[in-house]
């Protein structure tokens, strides 16, 4: 029991120890943008242009859901890596917030664990004292 005990209480020493560096992702305060920047690529309709038979046009354009619906707007060029900056740093704080909450299902498997050996202990104890005394005194 002590075995599965030490073990349970290390991997969740392990655990705590990964908390702060997951928390500091959550502490910035930097804005963010939830949305994608991406390059389309399309081709214009026009027989005569270019693109008609060779490569399709291309612009840098945001993807996000501007007032509750789908938005695709082409920022400025000069725009564009504060724009890639924003919705990287969505994209890093959800990816910190998923992690977190593994994290919160381990260490609650790891206290349920815990909880149950020791219950399992405290019962067995509990065995022992109420053995020891006479039966009339434990009603």
């Amino acid at each position: 029991m002590s075995h599965n005990l030490s073990t349970l209480r290390q991997q969740l020493r392990e655990l705590q120890q990964q908390l702060p560096s997951l928390l500091e992702a959550f502490l910035g305060r930097e804005p963010l943008l939830p949305g994608s920047v991406y390059t389309l690529r399309r081709r214009c309709g026009k027989s005569t242009c270019h693109c008609a038979q060779g490569e399709p046009h291309a612009s840098t354009v945001l993807s996000y859901r501007g007032q509750g619906r789908p938005q695709n707007i082409t920022p400025p060029s000069e725009q564009i890596p504060a724009v890639q900056k924003l919705t990287d740093d969505y994209r890093q704080f959800r990816l910190a917030r998923t992690q977190l909450l593994r994290l919160q299902r381990q260490v609650l498997d790891l206290i349920d664990g815990i909880e149950a050996l020791r219950v399992q202990e405290g019962e067995r104890r509990f065995q022992k004292l109420r053995s020891s005394f006479p039966s009339h005194s434990w009603r």
